[in-house]
C-alpha cells in the first residue's frame, strides 16, 4: 500500500469532531488530520465559546466552521449538525471524530488509500474504520465505535443518522445496527491504526490468573450506559446477544473494582427506570 496520497483521485472529504470543555490537547489533535479534509465542522457542546483556540492551528483554518451548541446537546445531536451541514455543502463521505483521537500521517494516508480502492470493490460499504484497539475484529464488522469512521452520507440520510434520543452511549452501535438492516457494510481496515484513549479503562486481576477490563466511567455515564444498551437490545436482538453478559460484567466491576459503589449502582437503577418508562433523551 503507498504511503503517498493520490489526491488527483481521491473523494473530496468533510469532516466533524465533537468537542466538550476541550484544551489545547483536542486542538492538537486535529492538526494531525485537518490536511487531509476539505472541510472540517467543530461542533462545540460546552457551555462557553471556545473558537479561539482554534487559533492554535495558525494560518489554516479556512476549511474549518465552528458550531458552537452552548449546551451539551449530546453526542449524536453534534454529530448529526456536522453531517447534515456536509450533505447542505455537497460532500458525499464524511469523517466522524472524537475530540481526543487522532492520527499519523502516514496512517491517515494508508487509509484513505485503502478507502478508495475497497469503495470501488464493494460500493455496498457505508463505514470504513481503522483499528482503535488490540483484538478488535478485520474485515467486515457488524459494529464499530464512531471515532476514526469515513461514513457514506446517502447512507447515513437513508437510516435517519444518528439518534438524538439516545444522547452519549450506543450511539454508534444503533448506526450500525441501523445500516445492516438496510443492507449496507461496515469495513475494519487491519493495516491502519487510529490513536484513541478509551477513558480510565483498567484491567483488574480476579479469581487468580483471570483479569477483567472495567471501564472506570462516571456515575452518570453508567446511567447512559445501561438505559441504552436496554433499548438496543429491544431494537435489534438478533445483533446484541452479548448485551446482557456485558451489562453483568459492567454491575460486577462496579461492585468490586470501582470507586463510588453505592452512587453508581443507584444512577444504574435511575438507568434502569428510566428505560422502562420510556424515558430518553438527557438524563432529568
Amino acid at each position: 500500500m503507498s504511503d503517498e496520497l493520490d489526491n488527483a483521485n481521491s473523494t473530496p472529504l468533510a469532516g466533524v469532531v465533537v468537542w466538550f470543555n476541550p484544551s489545547e490537547k483536542e486542538v492538537e489533535n486535529i492538526k494531525t488530520y485537518l490536511g487531509f479534509l476539505s472541510q472540517l465542522y467543530v461542533v462545540d457542546n460546552s457551555a462557553g465559546d471556545n473558537r479561539a483556540l482554534l487559533s492554535i492551528i495558525g494560518e489554516g483554518t479556512d476549511n474549518v466552521e465552528y458550531i458552537p451548541n452552548l449546551d451539551n446537546l449530546g453526542i449524536a445531536t453534534a454529530l448529526n449538525k456536522g453531517c447534515r451541514r456536509a450533505i447542505e455543502q455537497g460532500y458525499e463521505w464524511i469523517v466522524t471524530m472524537d475530540q481526543d483521537s487522532c492520527f499519523d500521517s502516514q496512517e491517515m494516508t494508508k487509509f484513505l488509500n485503502a478507502f478508495e480502492a475497497k469503495k470501488l470493490e464493494d460500493p455496498s460499504i457505508a463505514v470504513f474504520t481503522p483499528m482503535t484497539y488490540q483484538d478488535q475484529p478485520q474485515g467486515y464488522a457488524q459494529r464499530v465505535i464512531t471515532s476514526g469512521n469515513l461514513l457514506n452520507l446517502a447512507a447515513y440520510t437513508k437510516i435517519g443518522g444518528f439518534d438524538d434520543t439516545l444522547f452519549i452511549d450506543e450511539v454508534d452501535h444503533d448506526l450500525c445496527y441501523k445500516l445492516t438492516q438496510n443492507n449496507f457494510k461496515i469495513y475494519t481496515f487491519g493495516e491502519v491504526h487510529m490513536e484513541h484513549k478509551l477513558g480510565n479503562t483498567k484491567l483488574h486481576p480476579y479469581l487468580f490468573t483471570r483479569h477483567m477490563w472495567v471501564m472506570h466511567h462516571a456515575a452518570i455515564r453508567k446511567y447512559y450506559i445501561i438505559r441504552n444498551r436496554l433499548l438496543i437490545q429491544d431494537r435489534f436482538p438478533q445483533f446484541t446477544e452479548d448485551y446482557k453478559r456485558e451489562n453483568m460484567r459492567l454491575i460486577f466491576g462496579v461492585i468490586f473494582f470501582e470507586k463510588q459503589k453505592l452512587l453508581k449502582l443507584r444512577y444504574l437503577f435511575k438507568g434502569y427506570r428510566d428505560y422502562k418508562k420510556n424515558r430518553f433523551g438527557k438524563i432529568r
